[in-house]
């Protein structure tokens, strides 16, 4: 059963285990792309959706959106190309404090051109460690800029800790904390 038709492709989706009946939902498109919420899921084909603010540079290719504990809001904005190909310097990593009526850049500026996955540490009981998988592009700026990032302070600072070409997600151990696993496009 359709639960909402976006129009655009939904990319994808988040609960909010913070309020009942509230799902995110990333739509894509080049000019009316973005974050959608609605707070009465429970309605089913009745719900209604809005849509959030934009973050800064972006430009309607929302990749993943994650909700903490706390309420604040993270997601990734992925690539977005030119008709004549070109990257634009409209991908990284935002946070929202106020449910997504603004929010602050806090990207690497490597995350300016591919952004993908975004993941939490799910060891870190204060949801302050992330980490974001960079695909490099080809063809100027965002040449040389892929790998696995990773923040402790909430994208306050980040460290590259693989510069491996095109990263696409990572994900934990569930047996041991000390182990990660990275998709890659080729290695």
């Amino acid at each position: 059963q359709r639960l909402h038709n976006t129009t655009n492709v939904a990319f994808s989706l988040a609960l909010d285990a913070n309020a009942t009946g509230r799902l995110y939902a990333a739509v894509s498109h080049g000019t009316r792309g973005g974050f959608r919420v609605t707070s009465n899921l429970q309605a089913g084909a009745a719900s209604t959706w809005r849509a959030l603010a934009a973050p800064p540079r972006t430009e309607g290719h929302p990749f993943q959106l994650r909700v903490l504990a706390d309420g604040t809001l993270v997601c990734t904005y992925s690539g977005r190309r030119t008709s004549a190909g070109a990257f634009t310097a409209s991908s990284g990593v935002f946070v929202s404090t106020n449910g997504g009526n603004g929010w602050a850049d806090v990207s690497h500026t490597n995350m300016h051109y591919w952004t993908k996955d975004l993941v939490l540490d799910p060891y870190d009981p204060a949801q302050s460690n992330w980490y974001v998988a960079v695909f490099s592009g080809w063809g100027g700026a965002p040449n040389g800029k892929g790998g696995l990032y990773r923040t402790t302070n909430r994208g306050v600072v980040w460290t590259r800790i693989s510069a491996l070409d095109r990263v696409s997600s990572c994900t934990f151990s569930p047996l041991d904390s000390n182990t990660l696993f990275m998709t890659t496009e080729t290695e």
